[in-house]
């Protein structure tokens, strides 16, 4: 019942290194999926980078005429 209410309503005098003395395992595998998460979002970016340089590589700039620009600016 107690690390109900330790869960619920937290301790601020404990922090990070004194809760992984008590709970190792927790906090090395808390450790591991933040870095494959890091990574996922790494691999996820560079994916994204790489998808819109081959969509945006297939088309050509639109040609904007002489006839339009001045139209634009009157």
């Amino acid at each position: 019942m107690e690390i109900l209410s330790l869960a619920y309503k937290g301790d601020k005098t404990v922090s990070w290194s004194e809760a992984c003395t008590s709970f190792g395992k927790f906090c090395s595998r808390m450790k591991v999926a933040l870095v494959l998460h890091a990574l996922a979002l790494c691999c996820f970016l560079v994916l994204a980078v790489i998808s819109a340089y081959r969509v945006f590589s297939m088309f050509e700039p639109p040609f904007v005429s002489d006839k339009e620009v001045e139209e634009e600016r009157t």
